[in-house]
């Protein structure tokens, strides 16, 4: 009976550490929050974990972030693709989807929220991907076509842009339906303005 006990409150913990995390940002979670978030005094969240490091490598594991970076690629050029056509015919994917479904928070934490951990650049990274795939996109729609640094720097704040609202989606709909439904009307504004943008570029 007591390891049952034990393992109920390791989960309160790491959904706890989850939540701070998420809500608050690394830096800015203590322990203090997340001991009262689980419904425990401090000294004994300490117990089952030395530290906030320690505490942070639970919740989000390498083959977590592994995943997600792995999915991220494959969904980034697929989006790339979709920006030329202006329509929004593959959203996230299924896979994606599901992934940020059992994740929801893990995500918000990596794509937004990670400053201070080994992963602070992982938001940015995904900015990286998206414009460098949407301008090799380009520029095979559009070959020889000049891109401006001014409109390499509006695209990137577009990207910039579209990491923290859906860091914002994922944090605010933790119903599987409405959080399917905000990012597709997302999608569709997004998609849109991005097949504008990228005609622009290609106009002589």
């Amino acid at each position: 009976m007591p390891q049952v006990l034990k393992i109920e409150v390791r989960a309160r913990i790491l959904e706890a550490a989850l939540e701070i995390m998420a809500a608050h940002g690394y830096e800015r979670a203590t322990m203090g929050a997340i001991a009262e978030r689980a419904g425990l005094g401090t000294a004994s969240l300490y117990r089952y974990y030395a530290s906030k490091e320690e505490l942070f490598d639970a919740v989000i594991s390498p083959d977590l972030a592994r995943r997600f970076e792995q999915l991220m690629e494959r969904r980034v050029r697929a989006l790339a693709r979709n920006t030329q056509s202006g329509v929004p015919t593959d959203d996230l994917g299924g896979d994606m989807l599901t992934f940020w479904l059992e994740n929801r928070l893990a995500v918000v934490i990596l794509l937004d929220r990670a400053a201070g951990t080994p992963y602070a650049g992982f938001g940015e990274r995904f900015v990286e991907q998206l414009t460098a795939h949407t301008l090799t996109e380009i520029r095979g729609l559009h070959p020889g076509v000049k891109i401006s640094a001014g409109a390499r720097f509006v695209l990137s704040r577009i990207f910039e842009n579209t990491r923290r609202l859906l860091a914002t989606i994922l944090e605010q709909h933790a119903d599987p339906a409405a959080m399917r439904h905000a990012i597709e009307a997302f999608w569709s504004y997004h998609i849109a303005g991005l097949h504008g943008f990228t005609s622009w570029i290609g106009e002589p």
